[in-house]
């Protein structure tokens, strides 16, 4: 009695497929080309990607799986059945490196039922034309649902899931009261001095998840203090979150904030990150206005306070540095009252430093941005005259770039704007906030921050070196 050749069956259908590829109908056609051609299916070696992509294989779990599999010594199959190799990949560099491995290293052969390859060099090439072809459906799909998707938001249409303190109706966001509560409060909070750590224990406390189940971080409550839906414009971001410029228009939906409160919410917030280090305390949480601000002159990290009365490096706290520069928190902050005040002197000779600032580094990213796209304008036009480019492709083209310079422009003007003019009464308000006893901690500290760069204290030495965001 002849003995069955085991083999396995990959059935794999993405979401858009389900009618043609349905996995049941694959199934089907696997185990009549098992039946005729005299192999034998074992159940456990049925593999199933239900709606995922083919793209990249490390997304699907039952292909990985399979792999795995075929590596056993020896392997429980010699043959895996597909319904056209296209469900095996839709990527030729996948395709060619998985059916590699599975037939020099595994003796495993792939074989697609509806395209009979013979086995020679015509077939070779046959093979790598259907791969290419499958990758090319593929990218021309990704494309195609781009497309729709930029003009389904150019009409205003919702893309995502709805944000917090909304839900969907009829193609439409409508408040959820309790939730639209909760984001007014964020703002309100915010706006009267709480920091966004604050805002996430508040949330905590009142039992607040959002959408997806999940407790509120500071992450989560910037995303909502910066989101304009509550405004009431849907953001898209067609390359994805972080990528290019996003697609902004006004929404049909009832905004839960005025356009006064958000950009107010903004601009704190842009101060916020301006003047606080990354994994810095939270604002709202100092004991005392140097710490933090002050660094230490050995590591660079900040001076912490410690009881009952002293700042200490924050990284000999953790073995991290040698040097404690232990010092009394009140004569280190004599020491710099002293130097801010033989220096507001001088504060009326003052000009502008080019501190390495982030938002120094932001105009940068600004004017690289505007020169990239100048340089895509010219290389369109440069298209255009060699005849690659037809005149109607050319305008289209040219019309996107050149509102793309526009609107980084603005970006430009709007930052040029919003530069701070150099002013030596600046000093004098630092200075009465800071000798103010009734002032808070966390509004001295603020205030220390809009002139003050760097305070590096250094025990050995006695010195306290102070770096102003302004040069004398």
């Amino acid at each position: 009695m002849e003995t069955k050749q085991q083999a396995a069956c990959y059935i794999r259908v993405s979401t858009e497929e389900q009618t043609e590829y349905s996995p049941e109908a694959q199934r089907r056609a696997l185990e009549g080309y098992a039946r005729q051609h005299g192999y034998s299916i074992d159940p456990a070696h049925v593999y199933v990607d239900a709606g995922i992509s083919g793209r990249r294989a490390e997304t699907r779990p039952a292909f990985m799986a399979m792999i795995a599999a075929a590596k056993g010594k020896p392997p429980p199959f010699t043959a895996i059945l597909v319904h056209k190799f296209d469900r095996f990949a839709r990527n030729r560099e996948d395709s060619i490196v998985y059916k590699s491995l599975l037939r020099r290293q595994c003796g495993v052969q792939v074989i697609s039922i509806t395209e009979h390859l013979e086995d020679d060099r015509m077939g070779l090439i046959l093979e790598a034309m259907l791969e290419a072809m499958a990758e090319y459906y593929s990218i021309n799909l990704a494309d195609e649902v781009r497309k729709g998707m930029v003009e389904k938001a150019r009409r205003g249409e919702l893309q995502t899931a709805p944000p917090f303190g909304y839900r969907v109706e009829g193609h439409t966001l409508v408040p959820v009261e309790e939730e639209a509560r909760v984001v007014q409060a964020l703002y309100q909070r915010f706006l009267a001095g709480e920091s966004m750590a604050a805002l996430a224990r508040w949330t905590r406390q009142l039992g607040v998840l959002t959408h997806r189940g999940n407790p509120f971080d500071s992450r989560r409550v910037k995303y909502i203090l910066t989101n304009p839906v509550y405004l009431g414009t849907l953001r898209w971001h067609p390359e994805g979150r972080g990528q290019g410029t996003p697609l902004e228009v006004e929404g049909a939906h009832l905004p839960l904030v005025s356009q006064e409160t958000f950009q107010a919410a903004a601009e704190r917030l842009a101060a916020y990150t301006h003047c606080t280090p990354r994994h810095a305390r939270p604002w709202g949480d100092r004991k005392h206005w140097l710490a933090g601000l002050a660094t230490c002159a050995a590591c660079g990290r900040g001076l912490v306070f410690v009881q009952p009365h002293y700042l200490r490096c924050g990284g000999y706290a953790k073995g991290r540095c040698t040097c404690s520069q232990h010092v009394r928190a009140e004569v280190l902050a004599r020491a710099v009252m002293d130097r801010l005040r033989a220096d507001s002197a001088l504060a009326k000779g003052l000009s502008m430093c080019p501190v390495p600032t982030d938002r120094v580094r932001e105009h940068q990213d600004l004017v690289r941005e505007k020169v990239a796209v100048a340089t895509k304008i010219q290389r369109l036009r440069q298209a255009f005259l060699c005849g690659v480019e037809s005149l109607a492709e050319y305008q289209v083209a040219k019309k996107e770039l050149e509102a793309q310079e526009a609107a980084l422009q603005q970006k430009l003007d709007d930052w040029e704007a919003g530069e701070p003019e150099p002013d030596g009464r600046r000093w004098e308000q630092v200075l009465s906030t800071l000798e103010d006893p009734e002032t808070d901690i966390q509004a001295k500290h603020r205030a220390a921050q809009g002139i003050l760069a760097r305070c590096v204290w250094d025990r050995a030495n006695r010195v306290v070196r102070l770096t102003y965001r302004f040069s004398l």
